[in-house]
């Protein structure tokens, strides 16, 4: 019986099955591929094709509440236990004081302490040695520095707590130097009015241009980190006929400046 299909055609027949069957083999892998490549994309929104870039600057102010100020005792002497032991009978006496003032353990700390050798040469660099004298130092006695810093935060009675360290025997006071306690809460509050400045601006522009704004892409601020502060510095000696030392605190000033990006259609 003769076949159906002669042999000719079967191989014609065959080659066209095996085209096939590679393209669709091509055409699935090409598919899984792109699969794969979007994989790390899902549940991210594209990158908006139109956007703006706006910035907006924002400032508040607060009365400072918190005066920092530092003080040295100084003290000089034969051996280092007499130094030591000058140093510590006047640091007692100032921090009663500060105590009796209403200030904190928690707000008192020491930021220094330096202890170290004195000696004096023969030949200090205005003496000519004479010829085979050497200069060989000599130990005179030992010097002793400590330094405190007090947190005040009642700033109204800065002048009274200095006036009253100066007469305490310590050697140098300096400050003080005015802060906030929560600069988060002022930097918060300039950095809503640098915000709501931004979003103005970016309504008129919108306007201007002829699109609407959809949504917030990015945001960036600047807030340089610290307030600036009006205050002044005074350094004292006590004296029992000291005037008390007036020490206005000024206000602090906090500053914001964000840019933001806005999708536009």
């Amino acid at each position: 019986m003769q076949n159906f299909f002669e042999k000719d055609d079967m191989t014609r027949m065959g080659k066209m099955l095996f085209a096939i069957a590679t393209i669709a083999v091509l055409f699935l892998g090409m598919k899984f591929i792109n699969e794969v490549k979007t994989f790390g994309s899902i549940g991210t929104a594209p990158t908006p094709a139109n956007t703006i870039d706006v910035s907006g600057s924002g400032e508040a102010f607060a009365i400072p509440n918190v005066a920092v100020t530092t003080f040295s005792i100084e003290a000089k002497a034969a051996t280092i236990a007499q130094a030591q032991a000058t140093v510590n009978k006047n640091i007692g006496t100032a921090l009663a004081f500060l105590k009796q003032s209403g200030i904190a353990e928690k707000d008192i700390q020491t930021a220094n302490y330096n202890a170290y050798p004195e000696y004096s040469y023969p030949c200090d660099g205005r003496t000519v040695c004479p010829a085979g004298t050497a200069n060989t130092p000599k130990l005179v006695g030992y010097n002793v520095t400590q330094s405190i810093t007090v947190k005040i935060r009642n700033t109204e009675n800065v002048g009274t707590i200095i006036d009253g360290l100066g007469n305490s025997g310590v050697t140098s006071i300096s400050g003080p130097d005015y802060t906030v306690d929560e600069p988060e809460v002022v930097q918060a509050e300039a950095r809503k009015k640098a915000i709501e400045s931004a979003e103005t601006k970016a309504k008129i522009l919108a306007h201007d241009l002829g699109v609407r704004v959809v949504r917030i892409t990015r945001f960036t601020e600047n807030s340089g980190g610290y307030p600036m502060p009006m205050y002044s510095k005074a350094e004292a000696m006590g004296s029992a006929d000291m005037v008390s030392a007036q020490l206005p605190a000024g206000q602090s000033k906090f500053s914001s400046n964000v840019t933001i990006t806005y999708e536009i259609r």
